[in-house]
């Protein structure tokens, strides 16, 4: 049985944009998404492993997710917060693309990666078949470098450099930079700060 996350969240785009990032990091998690507490509370006999609750359905139903802090996160647009002495973890989608999976990448190691059985995040395996070159070449793409950025960087052809890249989207079997992301820090290849 895989473990399931609940987004709840009365922001349709949100929870599809959500889902979406959470299927390129965690592979066979379970996704559910609810516009409302009530929807949820109805379908509330699966076994979740961790929250994303947005700030207003927080707000208005905080007694509920008051002894699961530890496995919630609250979806914020930047504006509605909790306080920061709350005990949340707070996961704001007014940002970047970028931006959120940096975001995402600081909640790993707070609680949900803990929580997320290692074959979900099997990076070490995969990251060991990745030449030297290609690991180079990934942390490159990942601190936002362009083909030829990255050609110039390690003095290879820019042809080389594409012929890495495809190695690397087929041996990690994505072409999501956010996938990649995740594998990079959770394999140790570059620090979440260098992002």
């Amino acid at each position: 049985m895989n473990p399931c996350f609940a987004i709840i969240d009365s922001n349709t785009l949100e929870c599809m944009a959500l889902r979406n990032i959470l299927w390129d990091v965690f592979n066979g998690v379970e996704l559910y998404t609810y516009g409302s507490m009530e929807t949820f509370i109805r379908d509330s006999n699966r076994h979740f492993v961790h929250f994303f609750v947005s700030s207003d359905i927080l707000f208005t139903d905080a007694d509920e997710f008051e002894t699961l802090k530890n496995r919630t996160t609250v979806i914020s647009n930047g504006k509605n917060r909790p306080c920061e002495d709350s005990g949340f973890k707070v996961l704001d989608v007014s940002l970047q693309e970028h931006d959120i999976l940096q975001e995402l990448m600081y909640l790993l190691p707070t609680g949900l990666y803990a929580e997320t059985p290692a074959r979900l995040i099997d990076t070490k395996g995969v990251t060991d078949k990745l030449s030297a070159r290609e690991k180079e070449v990934l942390t490159l793409m990942i601190k936002g470098l362009i083909n030829k950025e990255i050609a110039d960087k390690l003095a290879i052809s820019l042809p080389t450099v594409i012929f890495h890249r495809n190695n690397i989207c087929l041996k990690l079997k994505t072409r999501s930079i956010g996938k990649m992301t995740v594998y990079a820090v959770l394999a140790g290849l570059i620090d979440i700060n260098e992002i």
